[in-house]
């Protein structure tokens, strides 16, 4: 069936949307997860051909997966794969778990590097799952059903965005549309009427600032945001990207981390101590090093690799994220027992390049970059030029800025990238703008763009 009972908005005045839940002793945790995945691992042996062949070829089968300390016993699940299964069998692939009858939502990743891959949803899988816990993540967080929200960005096949508006009605707030609306009509917007917060990719956040500005509009004082919270690309878990949004609006800036093909699995509190919780019932997460392929422990960092436990149209068990995160050693002050992440997503293994045998991060890059003032916005580039490579970080400056700024630059980048990197200062309005995913990165050296 394509319909079911939608969970009842909690407009209490506490801290939590799901006290039960977000504040259980971990033994409880892992007792509802360990409950979800023996029961998803054995919907997806039944249901999917993609899992009962992945199944077969290790050997096992549902009955060897009873408890968290049984995961490595399932082979990973790549992103590779998922395109390899779609590409043989358009349009869904043989990851389809259900009747194709049941699903009523189609998404497809960004496709940052190679094809989108197609993600299908049942009713269950939409509003009880990516929805509820994405407003779970934006209750936290301080969205509140007093509030009118703007989300300023062209909604197009990617979920999180979607994902976001129906998670904002769930909690009651007010969604003014803004997808179709240009960007003088979206300022226009938070001049005119009462909206509280703002929801975009972080990059179009300071975009809007910077336009605010040129009209001769001070968004601290014209318009009344007090919360923004930001998706898309991981500038919102960035603390200089957070500063400047937080600057520029008068207002407290939240990351919110998903993937199509998972979940909007992590999100900031409203203490902000410095990373992302995830949703330990809707999926559950293993940190493995990022050389042996073993879990790290509290204070390392590896490759995020997650078991969705609510999704059955397409359910995808220890599938590797490709986002490098570092596991806190602290409780956190908002009282959640929810595992967490110090500093979000630290990084990212598509986007992890070598220069000179340095491993370089791009985000590395940006957090150093955007922690000026004088920079409007900025490109990297990776060449090779006489069989060297060789980073050259391209700034747009605001209007004024002193030229020296260059050298200030380049002399940070040394000590946070631990590289040098020559920094070629452009003028105002030199480089495209988004507002969905950034693409400032270019590797000359293969010539892709990321």
């Amino acid at each position: 069936m394509n319909a079911g009972p939608v969970s009842q908005a909690r407009h209490a005045d506490g801290r939590y949307w799901d006290p039960e839940i977000e504040t259980a002793p971990v033994q409880k945790l892992r007792q509802i997860q360990e409950e979800k995945l023996r029961h998803i691992v054995e919907h997806s042996y039944a249901n999917s051909r993609f899992y009962r062949r992945k199944f077969d070829q290790a050997g096992i089968g549902p009955r060897d997966i009873q408890t968290i300390e049984d995961l490595p016993k399932l082979p990973l699940t790549t992103k590779e794969e998922l395109r390899e299964s779609q590409a043989k069998e358009p349009m869904w692939g043989d990851i389809l778990a259900t009747p194709i009858e049941q699903c009523i939502t189609v998404h497809f990743t960004s496709a940052t590097t190679g094809l989108p891959v197609a993600m299908l949803d049942t009713w269950d899988d939409w509003h009880n799952g990516f929805v509820e816990s994405y407003a779970r993540g934006i209750y936290a967080m301080g969205v509140r059903p007093n509030d009118m929200v703007l989300p300023a960005f062209a909604y197009g096949p990617y979920i999180g965005f979607w994902s976001a508006h129906v998670a904002m009605e769930r909690i009651g707030c007010l969604v003014m549309p803004g997808g179709g609306a240009s960007t003088e009509q979206r300022i226009n917007y938070m001049k005119t009427y009462p909206i509280t917060v703002l929801c975009c990719t972080p990059s179009y956040a300071l975009f809007l600032a910077e336009q605010a500005q040129k009209l001769g509009i001070d968004l601290r004082s014209e318009a009344g945001i007090r919360l923004t919270f930001h998706t898309g690309e991981p500038g919102g878990a960035i603390p200089s990207v957070k500063h400047k949004i937080e600057e520029s609006f008068g207002c407290k800036s939240y990351d919110i981390a998903g993937l199509t093909e998972i979940a909007a699995w992590g999100f900031e509190c409203e203490p902000q101590p410095g990373g992302d919780h995830i949703h330990d019932d809707y999926v559950l997460s293993e940190v493995l090093d990022l050389d042996t392929g073993k879990p790290v422990g509290p204070g390392e960092q590896g490759e995020l690799v997650l078991t969705n436990l609510y999704r059955h149209a397409m359910p995808l068990l220890r599938y590797r994220t490709k986002d490098i995160v570092k596991i806190a050693t602290t409780p956190c002050p908002c009282g959640r027992t929810f595992r967490r992440f110090d500093g979000g997503v630290v990084g990212r293994l598509d986007d992890m390049k070598k220069v000179r045998g340095v491993v370089v991060y791009p985000s590395k890059i940006q957090e150093c970059v955007q922690g000026f003032a004088e920079v409007a916005e900025y490109q990297v580039v990776f060449s090779r030029k006489e069989g060297l490579d060789e980073i050259t970080v391209k700034v747009e400056t605001v209007p004024h800025a002193d030229p020296a700024i260059a050298q200030t630059i380049e002399q940070q980048l040394r000590l946070t990238v631990g590289i040098r990197a020559e920094v070629e200062l452009l003028p105002p309005d030199s480089l495209p703008r988004w507002d969905h995913k950034a693409r400032r990165v270019k590797d000359e050296r293969t010539e892709v763009p990321f």
